[in-house]
């Protein structure tokens, strides 16, 4: 049985172009790709600072929050709510004044 090769090459090039069609089609494909030389230790120290005063009367809570490394600010932000539940601290109710702080 000879198989010729330009027949070849068009049934390779159909089945290659029907398949990625048909996972375009269908499916949702996400593809990332990444690439990192060197070191990719990730260093990550997030402090949290919460002072809680009462000026004029009023109940006032101070939080000052600093990552240090490889840190981002999603990763701060979910930090600050791990704390706010520990210490019962309701944000709607609360007069907070919150400062952030990256450093890398």
């Amino acid at each position: 049985m000879k198989i010729d090769t330009k027949s070849f090459l068009i049934g390779i090039s159909v089945g290659i172009i029907g398949f990625l069609t048909f996972i375009l089609i269908i499916g949702d494909v996400e593809t990332e790709f990444s690439f990192a030389t060197g070191d990719t230790k990730e260093d990550k120290n997030i402090e949290v600072s919460i002072e809680r005063t009462i000026e004029n009367g009023e109940d006032l809570t101070n939080v000052v929050i600093k990552g240090k490394g490889d840190v981002t600010r999603e990763e701060l932000e979910e930090e600050l709510g791990k704390m706010f539940e520990k210490q019962g601290i309701d944000k709607e109710k609360t007069k907070l004044n919150i400062e952030m702080e990256i450093q890398s």
